[in-house]
């Protein structure tokens, strides 16, 4: 497959700025320091990474009051002096992530400083995804989800295939999945019976994705009254001219573990790229003492619970059949 002009962009920006600026320099040069350790779940991987570029973000206070107290270093006017971006779609620009966690690892910010929130902005999720369709795989955190910046509207992107989800979502939907919509080329299904929960919506057409998606949201947000966003991940992905986006319903922002002291404390804070089988442990002792164990109380804690996931399956197959 020939390179697309944007992932073009994107990789000779993040070569420009290797060689004009230390601090991604650095990160990416920690990066080759990064250690990793395989554990298998329900047949499926997870691969644990221990990242300590990866604390500040992981450790982030997001509570109002911490955000009004700190500089966005999303804005424009606060980005360091040499980081450098390329303007996309007009309101978007796309920067190299100093603290990566992928190979290739991008935050793409709105201009503006208005909220993280999806409803507005998907359509440029699935763009991007198409844009970017040889090279990247495009996710979004909500804002009580994993997103450091909670009040600037990003989506991050990163090398394709190195999230386990990648190469083994075909598995996961012909093991657990459940087509809940098949209607002209839109295939929707629920992964339900698994430890990390989820909606997937397929199609070659982006108004079929978003329509699908917007009925998913409105389902959600009937469900979490009095959230401003119902709390989720996604991961987003184009290839072979269809798009493939993957929705994690959420129950809470982190697992009780990262809240223990003394020996029971883990400080892992899952985020779109945990769910989609990638745990960043950004603590070495976390790192090290990390089982199968720790990882299923963690996304039976966050994840969507049982009762939840079947009302919003149902109620989307309820309300799709209905339009």
């Amino acid at each position: 497959m020939a390179e697309s002009d944007w992932s073009s962009k994107a990789h000779a920006l993040l070569q420009q700025q290797l060689d004009t600026w230390p601090l991604l320099r650095k990160g990416y040069a920690d990066l080759d320091l990064v250690e990793t350790i395989e554990l298998e779940i329900d047949g499926f991987t997870y691969r644990v990474q221990f990242n300590p570029g990866r604390l500040t973000s992981s450790v982030a206070k997001v509570d109002d009051k911490s955000i009004r107290e700190r500089k966005c270093f999303l804005c424009m006017e606060n980005l360091p002096e040499l980081q450098r971006g390329v303007r996309y779609n007009d309101e978007f620009i796309i920067l190299c992530n100093p603290f990566p966690i992928f190979f290739e690892h991008f935050t793409i910010p709105h201009v503006k400083h208005i909220p993280q929130e999806i409803t507005a902005s998907f359509g440029t999720l699935l763009a991007l995804s198409q844009d970017c369709e040889d090279r990247y795989t495009v996710f979004y955190n909500g804002p009580k989800c994993g997103a450091s910046a909670p009040d600037h509207l990003h989506f991050q992107m990163g090398s394709k295939g190195f999230m386990p989800i990648d190469d083994e979502y075909d598995e996961m939907i012909t093991k657990f999945g459940e087509k809940i919509a098949d209607d002209s080329g839109l295939l929707v299904f629920a992964v339900g019976n698994q430890l990390r929960k989820f909606i997937s919506i397929e199609a070659d057409d982006a108004l079929q994705i978003e329509k699908a998606f917007r009925l998913l949201l409105s389902v959600m947000k009937q469900l979490s009254p009095g959230e401003d966003e119902p709390m989720m991940n996604i991961v987003s992905s184009f290839q072979d001219g269809e798009w493939r986006v993957i929705v994690f319903p959420r129950a809470k922002h982190r697992p009780s573990f990262f809240f223990r002291e003394g020996e029971g404390q883990m400080l892992i804070s899952p985020a779109a790229v945990d769910f989609g089988g990638a745990i960043i442990t950004p603590v070495e002792r976390d790192f090290q003492r990390i089982t199968a164990d720790h990882i299923i109380e963690m996304f039976t804690e966050v994840a969507a619970s049982e009762e939840y996931f079947n009302r919003m399956r149902d109620q989307f197959v309820e309300r799709f059949i209905r339009l």
